[in-house]
């Protein structure tokens, strides 16, 4: 026999109000500010902001204290996990960006933001002191939203596009105008972006200041975006801006000549498949040491950096590859899987006058390939296979042997400006290669080959001369594999580009005449020539005075238009090229060639 348990109602009740006031007692008391999350684990928000005021600042939003200290030294808060993640330095640097945090904002998704701190001045030749008070902007989970703070304390936003591009294989590129009226040099009104040799950028041209434009799509790749100010809805050559670690022409000593603001290289840069970019004009401070008055001159002017407004983060997925045909006398096709590069490619030596030749190149998915040499009655004359890796770039040769047959080389390009050193670090472990790997952001990098048969053995040379080798961490950027004893197709193992360093410098004597442009300008061949080794070889070996050599400041100058006459330009413009030897039959005499790999 069962026997039942019944709670009368009046016990029931008695017991929950006992255990609703238990746990009562224990309730955790929830403070008004934002939990403490681990920010890896807290989503961003659509908002992101740029701090363009010129100074370190401070940050609090809805009454929490991000920052570990308050621009000025006034205070010193305790900070917020979350601010020490958004600002392990403790301010909100100059030119940084961040976003907020989803934990940071409200139940109706706002942000109350306060900037404690100072503002250097709403103009740009003063120093006024602006607190910047609560502003509330508001999250729009649909509409990505840019704020940039400016000198003059006020906030201007632009729409922000996130979403990726329509083909996966092209980024996306915007310019954002936020430059000054008051720029120095000129560098005011509307802007154009143009690529190395000075060509606009198609719908990124005449962007008034506080404009923006819309995002065009490229493909992927290296370029060397270039940023010009207009007269007259024209681009002016002579009022080209920098880049942030780059600095304007301006001679301290007679302040009163304006100089032209040209010639300037920045930085060659890879934009990711999938990515989308704005080139953002703002306004840089200049500092230049006075050796007529030891006393510093400063001038603000309009700049431009590169932003992400998506990283797509690691391409796991193209390559890129350019076909060279080096057969004298012969038009040829080179196919990928079937697909043809650009169609019928003539001979490069008859192609080839003065002036680098851009590459034209095709993307690939990761992966095995196959490449195939027609000739122009359809006929496969030679096959090959490579296997891509994503972001590799290479350059396809058809290069006819010493026996007669084609031959398929593959060369790959650095596109990165990287040199791996080979001497040991006492601190390198040899687990992270990344210890090894040198960065040169402003050279002239170039790989050197040997497409001659009629030349067994050959040297590329500075006049007859060695290229003067330059140690660095201490490695040499001229390395003697890249451009020594170089054999017919045969490609360097290692190291096979040499580098030039050639950053943007420009300083004045007192009496006001230029004193240097580039560190290693005086080490850069004017003329490149080839020599033959002989056999046995020797170095440097004969010149050969009847293949015309190189002229640099033919070869390597995209667009003579963009250097005014008469005046002081660097030897040759930075980027990544090929230098080859090509030709040599009974009719088609031996020529250097030139390539250039980024646009």
């Amino acid at each position: 026999m069962c026997t039942k348990y019944i709670m009368k109602p009046v016990i029931f009740a008695a017991a929950l109000l006992i255990l609703l006031t238990g746990a009562g007692c224990n309730k955790e008391k929830i403070s008004g500010r934002a939990k403490e999350d681990d920010l890896q684990n807290a989503p961003g928000s659509n908002i992101r902001l740029y701090n363009l005021s010129g100074a370190d600042m401070s940050v609090v939003i809805n009454n929490t204290v991000l920052t570990s200290q308050f621009a000025g030294g006034i205070e010193t808060p305790t900070p917020t996990l979350i601010g020490r993640k958004l600002f392990p330095q403790g301010l909100w640097k100059k030119r940084a960006a961040f976003t907020i945090p989803t934990t940071l904002l409200d139940k109706s998704g706002r942000a109350y933001i306060s900037i404690p701190g100072y503002f250097p001045g709403t103009r740009l030749d003063q120093q006024v002191r602006i607190t910047f008070s609560d502003t509330s902007l508001q999250n729009d989970p649909l509409v990505p939203e840019d704020y940039y703070l400016l000198p003059s304390a006020k906030l201007v936003k632009f729409p922000r596009n996130s979403t990726p591009p329509s083909n996966p294989q092209n980024f996306k590129l915007r310019i954002v105008n936020l430059g000054s009226a008051e720029s120095a040099f000129g560098l005011t009104g509307p802007v154009t972006a143009t690529y190395a040799d000075g060509s606009p950028v198609d719908r990124l041209q005449h962007i008034a200041p506080g404009a923006s434009s819309d995002y065009v799509e490229l493909p992927y790749g290296a370029y060397q975006f270039k940023m010009f100010a207009e007269d007259g809805g024209m681009v002016n050559y002579q009022k080209q801006l920098c880049t942030e670690d780059m600095q304007p022409a301006f001679n301290p000593c007679v302040p009163a000549v304006d100089l032209p603001q040209q010639g300037y290289m920045p930085q060659v840069a890879t934009f990711k498949p999938g990515g989308v970019y704005t080139l953002l004009v703002l306004t840089g401070t200049f500092v230049y040491d006075n050796d007529c008055t030891f006393i510093k001159d400063v001038r603000y002017a309009n700049i431009y950096q590169t932003v992400a407004d998506l990283d797509p983060g690691i391409n796991f997925s193209y390559a890129r590859m350019n076909a060279v045909n080096t057969i004298p006398g012969r038009k040829i096709t080179i196919s990928v899987d079937g697909k043809t590069m650009g169609g019928p490619l003539e001979y490069i030596g008859e192609t080839f006058t003065a002036r680098a030749l851009p590459a034209e190149y095709h993307t690939f998915v990761q992966g095995e390939h196959v490449v195939q040499v027609k000739d122009e009655g359809g006929n496969v004359v030679s096959e090959s296979s490579i296997r891509l890796f994503p972001f590799d770039n290479y350059t396809v040769w058809a290069h006819a042997a010493a026996d007669g047959k084609i031959k398929l080389v593959f060369t790959a390009n650095d596109m990165t400006n990287t040199r791996y050193r080979t001497w040991d670090d006492p601190e390198d472990d040899h687990t992270d290669g990344d210890m090894r790997r040198i960065r040169f952001q402003y050279v002239w990098q170039s790989r050197f080959m040997n497409f001659c048969n009629t030349q067994p053995y050959i040297t590329f040379t500075n006049n007859g001369q060695l290229f003067l080798p330059a140690f660095m961490h201490p490695d040499s950027l001229r390395p003697f594999q890249a451009y020594q004893l170089m054999q017919p197709g045969v490609v360097p193992v290692k190291n096979g580009s040499i580098f030039y360093f050639l950053p943007n410098i420009l300083t004045y004597r007192p009496d006001g005449a230029p004193a240097q442009h580039n560190s290693e300008a005086h080490l850069f061949p004017r003329k490149i020539w080839v020599n033959a080794a002989g056999n046995p070889p020797a170095l440097p070996g004969s010149l050969l005075t009847d293949i015309a050599p190189l002229t640099s400041e033919r070869t390597f100058f995209a667009n003579e238009g963009m250097y005014r006459p008469g005046t002081l330009k660097p030897p040759a413009e930075n980027g990544i090229y090929t230098v080859a030897l090509v030709g040599g039959a009974a009719n088609q005499p031996a020529k250097l060639i030139a390539i250039k790999h980024n646009k």
